[in-house]
């Protein structure tokens, strides 16, 4: 009998424990930015043109800070300044039950040129929402 008590409350605390990560929308996790600075828009693809997005998978701790980004998609001189930017982002920490957890979710960054009389200006943006990626 002392037995079936032992693993009934070892099963009962593991049910209580907060996953080790778990995986949240990228929508949930702008509405948790506690610090951010958005990428610069790099002088040479303002030059060439170049626009578009930019997707990371990142891993949030418990903490709301980011400990691993990977780039998913876009170009590599907007990934690079994208890549720079997101050192600066802090996060809330993301709560289960009251607990801090540890995120895996994704970033995005929309860039756009828009040409002037004198050149071109460059505009960025945290995506609102991303489509399913890898």
């Amino acid at each position: 009998m002392g037995a079936l008590l032992a693993c009934c409350s070892v099963l009962m605390s593991a049910q209580t424990t907060a996953p080790a990560r778990v995986q949240v929308s990228n929508e949930i996790m702008l509405g948790r930015v506690e610090h951010k600075t958005m990428p610069v828009y790099p002088d040479e693809a303002m030059k060439k043109g170049i626009q578009g997005d930019v997707v990371f998978k990142i891993d949030v701790d418990e903490t709301g800070k980011i400990t691993a980004s990977v780039p998913v998609s876009g170009d590599p001189l907007l990934t690079a300044a994208s890549k720079e930017a997101l050192r600066t982002f802090s996060f809330h920490p993301y709560l289960v039950d009251g607990t801090p957890t540890a995120v895996e979710t994704q970033l995005g960054f929309h860039f756009v040129v828009q040409k002037t009389t004198d050149g071109a200006n460059g505009h960025v943006e945290c995506m609102a929402s991303i489509p399913n990626r890898p």
